[in-house]
């Protein structure tokens, strides 16, 4: 599930590649009105998660190409971003600073 709550992007359940179009839809939707987003609630993900991440950023009114904060993502997420070497393009850099 996603919803926005007030500025934050707030996703749940599971991002994985069965649910990927669905919430990429449904985030794109929502995004430009996001300050950033919150995976707390997301208790399952696999790669797809990552490329869905990414079609919000490129989507967000952000300014000067930063990318929007990701809060509460699990470690998994993290690491594929680590791995995929993406972290700072998708909002799960330590450092990304909220918008």
């Amino acid at each position: 599930m996603i919803a926005l709550d007030k500025d934050v992007l707030k996703v749940t359940g599971t991002m994985r590649l069965p649910e990927a179009v669905a919430l990429r839809d449904a985030g794109l939707a929502l995004i430009a009105s996001a300050k950033s987003i919150d995976l707390s609630g997301v208790r399952d993900v696999d790669s797809s998660a990552l490329a869905v991440l990414l079609a919000w950023e490129r989507a967000s009114d952000g300014g000067a190409g930063e990318p929007l904060a990701v809060t509460g993502a699990p470690e998994g997420l993290r690491s594929l971003a680590r791995l995929y070497e993406v972290s700072s393009f998708c909002g799960l850099n330590a450092e990304a600073p909220a918008r």
